[in-house]
């Protein structure tokens, strides 16, 4: 009975052996199977490093049939000995079974040719723990280390290139590192490459304060737009010079469409930008000059459209003698004059002598009459404004004083200017200084000025109406213009000169003056002086219908002498040179029934223009009953 028992027991133990006989090779089976099936080459070895089994990439890997190299020791596949045992001293160091890092190692394959492959070996322990045998994978990376050598040249050459680069390159990464800095920052920027390698925020940091909020701004837009964008900012040196940059950036993608950063080049144009701000401070000055030849044309077209030449003063009169000596001697300095004297005494026409007679007689003479423009547009008239001063400065407009630069200036009815600009006048007297309406940017001028006035100024700066410190600095040379009833022995030669001059424009031939014409001429008091009397030979002219000159005029006296139209001499005793102004004006308007322009009008009798006469009525309250 209990040998029966072992036997059934012996039969269960055979069958169970077998039972893991089978399992184990069909584990081995599948191992192999797993094991032929790797890409890389495998191959395993006895604790002796003799070759026990090989996968079929290892063969195409190497060349060689499996039979062989079973049997053979390892080394048959190094390409030397000392290769081997070097590798055998990096994967297994003395003393230690840990598995280490893939190794590059060279090999022989059968037919002789060496290639670099990768190869990282474990040892295989068995039951006890010792090691049994070893397994090594081996991956041919020929391809690769040829691929990374060509891309080590081409890294080579083109750094190369961009560390010779005379701009300023960088490669920055999306995270905001640099994976590249060219060596030419350190002299565009005075910082070396590792400076702004180990800090990429001195890059912000160097930038121009003022300059920042741009830059910023386009950072903010690389990370939206991925095409090449391009800004001019400027950088502090580290030595604290201020250089200006021309920045091209463009964002790097990858093979696989990643983005890599950004590739930017930069370029200092400092020197471009100061040329260019030379070349836009001459075309300043270019337009400047050629604003003021227009400006200087128009006077001149102005000039040449005048009704006669003014080049020569008619007469030979005492009085008038006597101004000319005085013009004779101020005309070649740069004094500043002051011309005195009743309406229509011809103070434009002895300012122009002045003028003509002096160094600047190649420039032209620049007028303004100031009590002919409205006291808002006398300044800009005189001064100049920037586009937009006020509501209707459209563009911009130079000034009376800039046209004048090295010339001079011709202020008349200068008692009229309004007393608010008396200190930006005194200014431009003074030093040679203003400012445009609109703008804080100081103008420079060299101006020889002549005003000219027939009120009596210094009554005027004694009630407050003009400034003192003004009137003292215009009246450095005062002439006082001789009126036509002071003249009347320059009577005859100026009704021949202006009987001439419009006999010529009417085509007429007059040859004769009579001596009772001119008696007539002289016996009358001239109220409106030169002026007056040109107008009625203009008259005259026109109404002679034969070769001697007839009178349109019946040149009613006014007024006797050293009366005041309208009053009686005693009456005008004691009244300003203003007060008596407005008398004569309202007695002429009174004369003409209140006509103030045309044929036969007040303005043609006072010899002056109908906006100066009405500008006079507004100053007077002179209004018509």
């Amino acid at each position: 009975m209990l040998k029966k028992d072992t036997q059934l027991t012996l039969q269960d133990r055979i069958d169970r052996l077998n039972t893991e006989l089978s399992s184990r090779q069909q584990t081995i089976a599948h191992f192999r199977q797993i094991f032929e099936s790797i890409p890389d080459g495998v191959l395993s070895t006895d604790s002796e490093q003799r070759i026990i089994m090989v996968n079929q990439a290892m063969e195409s890997l190497f060349g060689y049939k499996d039979e062989e190299l079973l049997g053979r020791d390892i080394d048959i596949l190094f390409s030397s000995r000392d290769d081997y045992l070097k590798l055998g001293r990096t994967l297994f160091p003395p003393g230690t079974q840990e598995q280490r890092n893939p190794q590059e190692t060279p090999f022989r394959k059968k037919d002789g040719t060496i290639f670099t492959a990768e190869i990282i070996g474990t040892p295989v322990n068995g039951v006890a723990g010792e090691s049994s045998c070893f397994l090594y994978l081996l991956r041919d990376i020929t391809r690769r280390k040829s691929l990374e050598n060509n891309l080590r040249q081409l890294e080579v050459k083109f750094r190369t290139v961009a560390d010779f680069a005379y701009d300023w390159e960088w490669w920055i990464r999306p995270d905001g590192s640099f994976r590249y800095m060219s060596p030419s920052c350190k002299r565009i920027t005075g910082y070396a490459a590792d400076q702004f390698m180990d800090n990429p925020a001195l890059l912000r940091q160097i930038i121009l304060p003022k300059d920042r909020k741009i830059w910023d701004r386009h950072r903010l837009e690389e990370t939206l737009q991925i095409e090449r964008r391009e800004l001019e900012f400027r950088i502090v040196r580290h030595d604290g010079e201020v250089r200006w940059i021309e920045h091209a950036c463009q964002a790097v993608i990858g093979n696989h469409n990643e983005f890599l950063g950004y590739r930017s080049s930069n370029r200092d144009i400092t020197k471009r930008k100061n040329y260019e701000e030379e070349l836009r401070k001459a075309l300043f000055e270019v337009e400047l000059y050629r604003e003021q030849l227009e400006v200087e044309s128009a006077y001149l077209q102005e000039e040449i459209k005048l009704s006669y030449n003014h080049d020569n003063i008619i007469g030979d009169s005492d009085a008038l003698q006597q101004v000319l000596y005085k013009i004779e001697q101020i005309a070649i300095t740069d004094t500043t004059v002051l011309l005195l004297g009743e309406t229509g005494t011809g103070k434009e026409l002895f300012a122009r002598a002045i003028h003509n007679t002096s160094q600047r007689k190649n420039r032209p003479l620049v007028k303004i009459n100031c009590a002919t423009l409205p006291a808002d547009l006398i300044e800009s008239e005189l001064f100049g404004h920037e586009q937009g001063a006020f509501t209707t400065a459209l563009s911009k407009q130079i000034g009376r004083f800039e046209v004048a630069d090295k010339a001079t200036i011709f202020l008349d009815e200068i008692g009229e200017l309004p007393l608010e600009l008396q200190a930006k006048l005194l200014r431009v007297v003074q030093e040679g200084e203003f400012e445009r309406l609109g703008s804080t940017k100081t103008m420079k001028v060299d101006v020889r000025i002549i005003a000219a006035t027939n009120r009596d100024l210094k009554t005027d700066v004694e009630k407050g109406r003009f400034r003192q410190d003004l009137w003292y600095r215009l009246n450095v040379f005062p002439i006082t213009l001789p009126p036509l009833r002071d003249r009347l022995d320059d009577i005859p030669q100026l009704t021949r000169h202006f009987t001439d001059h419009f006999a010529r424009k009417q085509a007429k031939k007059i040859n004769t003056i009579s001596t009772a014409v001119i008696n007539k001429l002289q016996q009358y008091s001239w109220p409106g002086n030169i002026r007056e009397l040109e107008n009625v030979i203009e008259r005259a002219v026109i109404n002679t219908a034969n070769a001697t000159l007839h009178l349109a005029d019946e040149l009613k006296q006014p007024a006797t002498r050293g009366e005041v139209p309208g009053t009686t001499g005693k009456e005008a005793e004691g009244k300003t040179l203003e007060e008596v102004e407005r008398d004569y004006i309202i007695h002429v308007l009174e004369t003409v029934h209140w006509k103030v322009s045309g044929k036969n009008s007040a303005s043609e009798i006072l010899g002056l223009k109908r906006s100066t006469l009405r500008a006079r009525m507004d100053k007077y309250n002179i209004k018509k009953p």
